[in-house]
């Protein structure tokens, strides 16, 4: 048996603030997601205006005379296309001197 005795009214005033901490900590998660639902779909509507706008004036540089062809070769990219990226090597290049180097090594 304990010989505390402890005060009903400050362990329910202990229980309501963690009920409280733990119900405020689900509302700002609710919170956080709801925005960033918001922000996504706000970048995807702003996509989609923007791939319109570039089909519209990939048209309309066709129309203006321009073959697809040729737009390409200025850098333009056609609708629907993916950007290049230029890649990324994952090792050091060897010069011709390395290679032979390591060749008369071995």
């Amino acid at each position: 048996m304990s010989d505390v005795t402890v005060n009903p009214d400050e362990a329910a005033q202990r229980a309501r603030q963690l009920i409280e901490a733990e119900l405020n900590a689900k509302v700002d998660a609710v919170r956080d997601l709801v925005t960033a639902t918001n922000d996504a779909d706000e970048a995807e509507r702003r996509w989609n205006d923007a791939n319109a706008a570039h089909e519209r004036a990939w048209q309309a540089a066709l129309s203006a005379g321009w073959s697809e062809k040729d737009l390409r070769a200025t850098g333009a990219r056609g609708p629907g296309q993916k950007t290049r990226r230029p890649r990324v090597r994952t090792t050091p290049a060897r010069s011709s001197a390395d290679a032979s180097t390591a060749s008369t090594e071995e």
